[in-house]
């Protein structure tokens, strides 16, 4: 399975863009699409800019996420916790630097 993580781009220098990915997480990543611009809502996987949404596709998908959030809660899970390690484990893969191949 893929993650690709959703941000907001800050700045765009040729390909390489500055994206906001939330909770003061910001990260470089190339652009692997057409017309990226500040602004424009993208996806992300493996440090590449792999799609762009429009704001209400962006604002659908955190729609989703709130609901998810709030099916854990009636659960009895503790969404709290449960958040914190997501965004931890989050950050964690995306501070990761490639290692070189062999």
């Amino acid at each position: 399975m893929c993650l690709g993580v959703y941000g907001k781009v800050l700045q765009v220098n040729e390909d390489l863009a500055v994206v906001d990915f939330g909770g003061g997480l910001v990260k470089e990543a190339l652009v692997g699409v057409e017309e990226v611009k500040a602004g424009d809502y993208v996806v992300v996987h493996a440090g590449v800019i792999v799609s762009r949404l429009n704001e209400n596709e962006f604002a659908e998908v955190f729609n989703h996420v709130s609901e998810a959030v709030q099916i854990l809660a009636s659960s009895g899970a503790d969404v709290a916790d449960y958040w914190q390690s997501i965004k931890t484990r989050l950050a964690e893969l995306l501070m990761q630097k490639p290692t070189p191949e062999e």
